[in-house]
């Protein structure tokens, strides 16, 4: 446990007291920066009560790139260090040294904590904890009066019996009897046009070597009229093992510039106001081949970028969004749903876990769900 009071976590006075440094980018040339005059945050003192967690390395499993503990540091608007930032200008945060001024520590049970601002629960000892890699800890950024906010969506997961009468979005033929349902209700005032395929464009949040897990990917999200199955993995119940849908696509920035990047309109959907739009699909193909076993079916969350109003063909050029509405900046529309459905594997057989439903999950009609449709 770290009290962080005092170091670099501590923005405003570690910029006051000269751990950290902020400089502001030439807008004509990125290579040339100034220091920005600091003498405002003079007055500023630590903020006394504030600890960090970190979890012990013993018996740590996973890889080590994913074991950082994330701290964020919220900047109030009418605060000192707001009021030195100009709109549409580039800064860049880093630090001065090795120096975390980090001086506290003691040792903790994580349960015992119920949040991070807890003192310790034992005496603390005197330390000087530094930064290990010098190429680490810097920020840069750029200042903007206001982003757009995306509304609140809700999504639900769940298994549901066939209907004669749902609609073609459906993907699902008369003869299948049960179908994963997804359900998506805008809990926002307006309606909101998504895009549900192809190379999607917000803000994407960095982790500490590279964006994080799926934020930029570009693969078909689960409200799409084309399979979406690729939003969802399996979870084996015994192991805790994720059997499908973990597969990293990787990174990579390579574009052909004669590419047209503007999302098409047949890749959008409108999100009315407590209008839920609903899904449907045959999971038989992406549990086949599965051991027999107890599983769980949930949606990983995806990013899409999404416009206010509803985007229709009037709005478009040659099919496609055109770029005075396409090039915002906004964080994401997120799509995810904390509901998990458990499913039964036994002799080739899908059966849901609280019914004597089945599946013949050996069956290969669905080539539909089969498919990808990845766009560049």
């Amino acid at each position: 446990l770290l009290d962080i009071a005092g170091s670099v976590l501590d923005v405003p006075y570690a910029l006051a007291h000269g751990l950290l440094t902020i400089h502001e980018y030439d807008p004509k040339n990125a290579e040339q920066s100034t220091g920005v005059d600091l003498t405002c945050l003079k007055g500023i003192t630590a903020v006394e009560g504030k600890y960090l967690s970190l979890p012990s390395p013993i018996s740590r499993t996973k890889h080590w790139r994913g074991a950082f503990t994330v701290y964020h540091s919220q900047i109030d608007v009418n605060s000192p260090l707001t009021s030195l930032l100009e709109e549409g200008k580039r800064y860049r945060i880093k630090m001065t040294g090795t120096d975390l001024g980090i001086r506290r520590w003691a040792y903790s049970d994580r349960q015992e904590l119920a949040d991070d601002d807890h003192p310790p629960a034992h005496d603390s000892k005197a330390v000087r904890i530094v930064n290990s890699k010098p190429s680490a800890g810097n920020a840069t950024f750029t200042v903007v009066k206001s982003l757009p906010w995306p509304p609140r969506v809700e999504t639900t997961i769940s298994l549901c019996k066939f209907s004669p009468s749902l609609n073609a979005t459906t993907n699902l033929e008369p003869s299948r009897d049960t179908a994963l349902e997804i359900s998506v209700t805008n809990t926002g005032p307006a309606s909101v046009t998504v895009q549900t395929r192809g190379r999607q464009s917000f803000l994407v949040p960095w982790g500490p070597f590279q964006p994080e897990p799926d934020a930029d990917d570009s693969r078909v999200r689960i409200i799409s009229s084309k399979s979406g199955m690729a939003s969802l993995q399996v979870i084996d119940c015994v192991t805790g093992d994720v059997v499908r849908g973990n597969d990293d696509r990787g990174k990579c920035s390579l574009t052909d510039s004669h590419i047209d990047s503007r999302p098409k309109l047949e890749n959008l959907v409108v999100l009315r106001p407590g209008d839920p739009l609903v899904r449907r699909f045959d999971i038989r193909a992406l549990l086949d081949g599965l051991a027999d076993g107890q599983y769980m079916v949930r949606l990983r969350p995806r990013g899409c970028r999404w416009w206010n109003g509803e985007i229709g063909e009037e709005d478009c050029e040659d099919g496609r969004v055109p770029e005075r509405l396409g090039n915002g900046v906004v964080p994401p529309l997120m799509l995810e749903s904390k509901d998990e459905v458990g499913v039964c594997v036994r002799e080739g057989q899908l059966y849901e876990s609280d019914s004597d439903i089945v599946l013949g999950i050996s069956e290969k009609q669905d080539f539909w769900m089969m498919r990808h449709y990845i766009s560049p």
